[in-house]
């Protein structure tokens, strides 16, 4: 089963990497976060998403049998995930690999600008004292 790139054609913002057997089906997963006719894809050549060092401990004490406890579930520790050379290639353009509308005939409408977030609480950097 192929995986692929998913990215927003106008702004090119990575949707995400996903598999589907086949491209059709990819657009019903694209579906669930966003609409697919504004994004495109590549498919992705051997490679993967990988923790290099040290191994990442993920504990698994879910109870099986009851399916409401999902709550405890602990979340993957994304943010010492790398990936491998050929994925990171393609994500950044560094391929030839085409990039496919899901709807290459429909016109891309424009999206609107993305609100502006509130600024946080300021910070006071104190300056050291000059002279004596």
């Amino acid at each position: 089963m192929p995986a692929y790139l998913v990215r927003l054609i106008d702004t090119r913002d990575l949707v995400g990497f996903y598999f589907a057997a086949e491209p059709d089906a990819l657009v019903t997963i694209i579906d669930e976060c966003t609409e697919a006719a504004d994004c495109e894809y590549a498919e992705l050549p051997d490679g993967g998403i990988s923790w290099e060092s040290p191994a990442i401990s993920v504990p698994i004490g879910i109870d099986k049998e009851d399916p409401n406890d999902i709550e405890d579930t602990p979340e993957v520790p994304w943010s010492g995930a790398s990936l491998s050379e050929s994925w990171w290639s393609v994500l950044y353009g560094y391929t030839d690999d085409q990039w496919t509308p899901f709807f290459p005939d429909r016109p891309i409408e424009p999206r609107p600008p993305a609100p502006r977030r509130p600024l946080g609480p300021g910070r006071v950097v104190k300056f050291r004292r000059r002279g004596p």
